[in-house]
């Protein structure tokens, strides 16, 4: 109370001032604070259903955010679970289910084949498309299938295919959560192959097939794109780290054969393996008559009769034998399924800059080093090209612009940009109140603070009008005595005034001055 009655009208105006807007700022930090931050539990809502999911909300007293023209609902953050199961209570816990395999259990005695057939299908789409809804990220999904009719011969049979179209919100699924889903829908109809269904967004955009579709081979554009760009930051870290950066450029075109194929390869041994041996023998044994005179080659022979009479009565030891083996042929079949993504063709252009300054052989070794770190084979056809030019000066970087920060970024830097400010006014504010405090006690001349030994009495010698300032010293000590009886610095100033009341009085009517 004393500090505030020793401050002049303007400055109670401003600590007044800086009291409110302290208040107010605080008051704003604290809603700030208490702020609810909402999440989005419901997204591609039929504005249809939108009135009755708020009036269910708000029968349970939880804050709603309506988005998305009312397609999107988000509530508070603390209450998601509630307003899940509130909503889930009232049947609105999303897009509309669609009847599953309940529908076999509504069939009507004495319905055809075709019906039936229909059923079925109906239930088998709704069926799938709920499994499909459970998926984290997926807030609802459509399933259309196209089941072929059975026929007696197998080359005249369809593929059955499926075309699913999933939620708002789709398009961020990972590739790894749209193969799952197309996985899933493949394994839940007969026949169906992964390559034969289909998936988009609700925005139209082809979510699957994809270019690895089914384990089959990208497309050569994107395949090659890949590979050149895979080689060029290869090579281009390389010479960055030996050569600098901004000196050397390369670019790369490569052929690829994305073809998967598969190769057989027989092989025949070169020595035979015996299978079976089969020995046959033939034996003659007998003997033979006395030789006569009739005619006939022992006649006409002298050397063959007597050959034949000097064997006649002999015993024959004619013996024959044959040996046959048969041998098996030892064959190799190699069956190789060769992975697309080999090299047909290479070409890499190499750019260098003129100001390095290189030989000619260092610019042969660092072709070498290239050629080698590329993979360029010239039995292939691939060619490597190197030059030399001076680059143009790149312009200093530029200031990027800046872009709109996130929300939550945003709300955060807020809080901390009013916190500071809070911190900032408190400061200064205790910074003045602090100066003001000591300008009362402490921020006297430097002639004042100095003690010394009593002054004489001053009452009643020399001038009339020096007598009248030494009063007006009293009567100041007297006044000072009542408000600061027991403070040492007031007993202090008492001393002072007592030693130099003339001094004292001057510096009264200086401050009574400035004050008016």
């Amino acid at each position: 109370m004393q500090l505030l009655s020793s401050l002049s009208a303007r400055g109670k105006i401003i600590l007044a001032g800086c009291a409110v807007a302290f208040l107010v700022t605080a008051m704003l930090l604290v809603k700030m604070a208490g702020a609810p931050s909402y999440v989005e539990v419901m997204a591609g809502v039929d504005p249809a259903q939108t009135g009755k999911i708020t009036a269910a909300l708000d029968q349970r007293g939880i804050g709603y955010e309506l988005r998305g023209n009312g397609t999107a609902i988000a509530v508070d953050q603390s209450r998601t679970g509630d307003a899940r199961i509130a909503l889930a209570e009232a049947g609105l816990s999303g897009a509309a289910k669609q009847p599953g395999f309940e529908l076999l259990d509504k069939q009507k005695l004495g319905a055809s084949n075709f019906q039936q057939q229909v059923a079925y299908q109906r239930a088998l789409e709704g069926q799938i498309a709920n499994t499909i809804g459970q998926i984290d990220g997926v807030s609802s999904a459509q399933v259309s299938l196209t089941l072929p009719k059975d026929q007696l011969f197998t080359d005249e049979a369809q593929a059955a295919t499926a075309a699913v179209l999933l939620g708002a919100g789709a398009g961020g699924l990972e590739p790894a959560s749209v193969r799952g889903i197309a996985a899933l829908v493949s394994s839940s109809v007969q026949g169906l192959k992964t390559s034969n269904v289909t998936i988009t967004d609700a925005t139209g955009q082809m979510l699957w097939p994809t270019g690895d579709a089914a384990g089959g081979a990208a497309s050569k554009p994107a395949a090659e794109a890949r590979y050149n760009a895979q080689l060029e930051a290869s090579l281009t870290a390389m010479l960055t780290n030996t050569l600098g950066a901004g000196k050397a450029h390369v670019q790369v075109h490569a052929d690829l054969n994305v073809d998967r194929a598969t190769q057989e390869k027989l092989q025949y041994a070169k020595k035979g393996t015996a299978l079976k041996s089969v020995d046959e023998s033939e034996t003659l044994a007998g003997t033979g008559g006395a030789s006569g005179g009739a005619a006939g080659t022992a006649t006409n022979i002298p050397s063959y009769a007597q050959t034949a009479s000097g064997g006649a009565g002999g015993k024959s030891n004619y013996k024959h034998t044959t040996k046959s083996t048969d041998f098996g042929v030892d064959k190799t079949i190699t069956k190789t399924q060769v992975a697309p993504g080999a090299v047909n063709r290479l070409d890499v252009a190499l750019v260098l800059d003129k100001s390095i300054g290189m030989t000619q052989a260092e610019l042969a070794s660092l072709t070498q080093t290239v050629s080698s770190a590329a993979g360029v084979q010239r039995s292939r056809g691939d060619t490597l090209a190197v030059s030399q030019v001076a680059f143009a000066k790149q312009p200093g970087p530029a200031t990027p612009a800046a872009g709109p920060l996130p929300t939550g970024l945003l709300a955060h830097a807020r809080t901390a940009f009013l916190g500071l400010a809070a911190l900032l006014f408190l400061f200064f504010v205790s910074r003045h109140l602090r100066k003001r405090e000591d300008g009362v006690f402490a921020d006297e001349p430097s002639w004042l603070r100095q003690l010394g030994e009593p002054a004489p009495a001053l009452l009643g010698a020399g001038d009339p009008s020096e007598s009248r300032e030494v009063l007006d010293a009293f009567d100041a000590q007297e006044a000072a005595r009542k408000v600061f009886a027991n403070d040492p610095r007031a007993i202090a100033l008492e001393e002072i005034v007592e030693r130099e009341p003339e001094k004292i009085a001057q510096q009264l009517r200086t401050w009574i001055t400035e004050d008016s």
